[in-house]
């Protein structure tokens, strides 16, 4: 028995639009190394779940804010993502870097600091991303917000066909958006 426990929290505003939902059956355990006890996933996160194993994985992502050049370490990405310090992240094909420090104190973007610098310049409105089925899999969007539990597990509903606000939810990019053809993203509030 894994002991799953569902807490709920709530941001009080929908990111869904209409009652047409369709959200993948059975409902899964996401079960992500990456995230401990008391760590909140945002609602409309992309994710990527396998029906046999019924687990879930969270993609760790994050939109560039501002342009950086190829020997900077510290890198300006938009609000509201799920990276945390320690996580390797990677832009395109250099090679990955570790997080160091994550500076959240400014209200529009958080500064990511690196161990070493990706050795690429990296646009603005550029995706970087810890490579994992997360990122290169996702199959929805997580229904709902949730908060890790004691075990570091935590149920979740995936929503595989449906429109959401796009603004109401963690960034997510076209090359991301490409991967699941059956949510539509409205840019209306």
């Amino acid at each position: 028995m894994l002991d799953i426990k569902k807490q709920k929290a709530s941001t009080g505003v929908p990111i869904w639009q209409g009652k047409n939902l369709e959200n993948a059956q059975g409902g899964f355990t996401l079960e992500d190394k990456a995230f401990v006890s008391g760590d909140v996933i945002p609602a409309g996160a992309p994710i990527s779940f396998d029906e046999a194993t019924r687990k879930a994985k969270v993609a760790k992502v994050a939109v560039m804010q501002a342009n950086a050049n190829n020997s900077d370490t510290t890198y300006k990405v938009l609000k509201n993502h799920v990276l945390k310090v320690g996580m390797k992240l990677k832009f395109g094909t250099a090679t990955e870097q570790t997080i160091d420090a994550i500076d959240r104190t400014n209200a529009d973007y958080d500064v990511i600091t690196l161990q070493a610098t990706l050795g690429v310049a990296v646009g603005k409105d550029k995706v970087l991303f810890v490579n994992d089925e997360g990122y290169s899999k996702p199959k929805g969007l997580l229904y709902e917000e949730v908060t890790i539990g004691n075990n570091g597990l935590a149920d979740v509903a995936v929503t595989i066909r449906g429109t959401v606000y796009a603004r109401r939810i963690p960034p997510i990019l076209q090359e991301l958006r490409e991967k699941m053809p059956t949510i539509i993203f409205s840019e209306s509030y």
